[in-house]
């Protein structure tokens, strides 16, 4: 990734900043801007936990909705990317938890993965995948929001450690308690290198 991705110019921070303040101040036509500019973000974030894209859009509907409700009360001194990081994970959270198992009928004519793919590895994979973001639903919130982040917002320690407010070594110290938690609850079904491939 090109450093200027990485690290936006003084120059998009203050758009991105007139934009947030002209959104939390009702300006619909500068939160239209500020919803194109993350919109994918967010669906990749919920997608990646979720693993549908249908599901993923509402989630993502659900997301700048409560951004909107909640930009009069951001603060500048936090990246707004990190905060969208944090609302999106925890709504996918939510979305999670009172979430139950639905048949859709959209999948039914999808292709299968690849020619060579075995139905029974996919679905596997597929049952493997939802434990995995069953478990991490059923965390502590404070372990849940740690390893959210690292896992479907794919944020360092450092960002996950501003996102939250929290110092670095409880960003780790939680993500280490939420692993062994994951453990627990997964048993057999996840070997730890697999554990972070599957989120």
């Amino acid at each position: 990734m090109a450093q200027s991705e990485e690290v936006p110019s003084t120059e998009g921070d203050a758009e991105e900043r007139r934009l947030i303040d002209r959104s939390a101040a009702g300006d619909q036509e500068a939160f239209r801007q500020l919803v194109l500019r993350y919109h994918r973000l967010v669906i990749n974030v919920a997608f990646r936990a979720l693993g549908e894209v249908a599901l993923a859009e509402d989630v993502a509907q659900d997301v700048f909705v409560k951004v909107y409700k909640a930009l009069p009360a951001y603060r500048h001194d936090k990246p707004f990317k990190h905060w969208l990081h944090r609302v999106a994970a925890n709504t996918v959270t939510d979305s999670l938890r009172r979430r139950r198992p639905v048949v859709s009928l959209d999948g039914l004519d999808q292709p299968l993965v690849s020619a060579g793919s075995d139905p029974q590895d996919i679905a596997a994979r597929h049952d493997l995948q939802r434990a995995v973001r069953h478990a991490i639903a059923s965390l502590p919130p404070h372990y849940r929001d740690t390893i959210a982040l690292q896992a479907f917002g794919e944020l360092s320690y450092d960002e996950i450690a501003k996102a939250l407010d929290i110092p670095l070594g409880t960003v780790m110290s939680r993500l280490n308690g939420a692993k062994r938690l994951l453990r627990e609850h997964l048993g057999d079904l996840v070997s730890p290198s697999e554990e972070a491939n599957t989120a």
